[in-house]
């Protein structure tokens, strides 16, 4: 079988180092913000040019810490895209915010275009989700939030180090959520996040946030916060990945490129945005019927992903909606991510491509 993330393979660049770090851990009885911890938000920092930077339990707890963090209440609503991971919704509902959904475009993001013919009625923020790897449209979310006086979320969890006209994702926005998993750019067995800020009455809630409100024994209980203390062992993976984030990168690029080349003019690719310089996370082809593919690929023996299958607007729990996203439903329907984990063979890529080819229907009409 053909594997998604290779998590095995990953498994044998990083083992010695993590190995050593969780004796040395356990030795110390620190488990929880201590070395490791220091050391990985320090980088953080450096890499990313913020002021600060927090580790936390999950990308899906950043978005709801940060949020919460920076004055957006329960009660108020929050613009997010109607397609993306099912983080983006749930970490704004879950503190009591209200969703308004806006559209995405050809790339799988917000569609920018579309944000002023919305309601802005109690409107506080926008959560912009950079996807596949890509930055969303920076400058129009920007130029947006600056006119509604909006606070400007940027979810880096897909996008953390992709590059908007040149620019590290990661200096965008009001506050940045990071997340760390094992198919991330900066990989961990299981998730992790991080939250990103200049702000310093926004630093400040954070620590009490991630922490049940109380970030240390002897600091006031200020509010009531989440159990998303940062763990060590998380750190150290993350950390782990860290140093062969370079080649992991490029190995990546070059599947991609691959790919690319190899179903031009054959298969259509996801496209991704001129102003954005991918950070390869994901690849999706569009396809006739992703979940049909997803079931020949895997009898074909190469495990594909059905990244994302939900129409937010058309969910049970969320406000009931007539309008029609065309284009949400196009990616649900036709979005299928194949497999350009870094630890693939030559061999292996080669496959992939001429499975997709000899069996999947292309190309599609753009």
């Amino acid at each position: 079988m053909i594997r998604a993330h290779n998590t095995a393979r990953k498994w044998q660049s990083v083992k010695d180092y993590v190995e050593e770090g969780m004796l040395r851990i356990h030795e110390s009885e620190k488990l929880w913000n201590h070395i490791y911890t220091e050391q990985l938000e320090s980088k953080l920092k450096t890499a990313s040019g913020r002021k600060y930077a927090l580790t936390c339990a999950s990308g899906s707890h950043a978005i709801s810490i940060g949020l919460l963090a920076n004055g957006i209440v329960p009660g108020d609503k929050v613009i997010i895209p109607n397609y993306s991971c099912p983080a983006t919704l749930s970490s704004v509902v879950v503190i009591g915010c209200v969703p308004v959904f806006c559209e995405i475009d050809q790339h799988g993001m917000i569609d920018t275009d579309l944000l002023p013919e919305l309601d802005m009625s109690g409107v506080r923020a926008v959560l912009a989700t950079g996807l596949y790897g890509d930055v969303h449209n920076h400058d129009a979310i920007k130029k947006f939030c600056e006119t509604k006086n909006l606070l400007y979320v940027n979810d880096a969890a897909q996008s953390q180090f992709a590059l908007f006209n040149g620019e590290d994702s990661l200096a965008l926005g009001d506050v940045v959520c990071m997340s760390f998993a094992d198919n991330k750019p900066l990989s961990v067995a299981g998730t992790y996040g991080a939250i990103l800020t200049d702000s310093d009455e926004a630093y400040q809630r954070i620590r009490s946030l991630r922490k049940n409100g109380k970030p240390t024994r002897l600091e006031s209980y200020s509010v009531a916060g989440f159990s998303s203390q940062p763990e060590e062992g998380k750190a150290l993976q993350v950390l782990a990945s860290w140093q062969h984030f370079d080649k992991w990168q490029e190995r990546k690029r070059q599947i991609s490129e691959y790919y690319i080349e190899t179903f031009k003019d054959k298969i259509n690719v996801r496209p991704s945005p001129q102003y954005s310089q991918t950070n390869h996370h994901k690849f999706a082809i569009m396809v006739d019927d992703k979940f049909e593919s997803y079931k020949k690929m895997l009898e074909l023996g190469v495990e594909t992903e059905q990244h994302y299958v939900d129409n937010f607007s058309k969910l049970p729990w969320t406000a009931d909606t007539t309008k029609q996203y065309a284009m949400t439903d196009r990616f649900i329907q036709q979005s299928l991510t194949i497999p350009n984990n870094p630890f693939m063979t030559d061999l292996e890529v080669e496959t992939v491509s001429n499975l997709i080819i000899n069996n999947l229907v292309a190309p599609l009409t753009k």
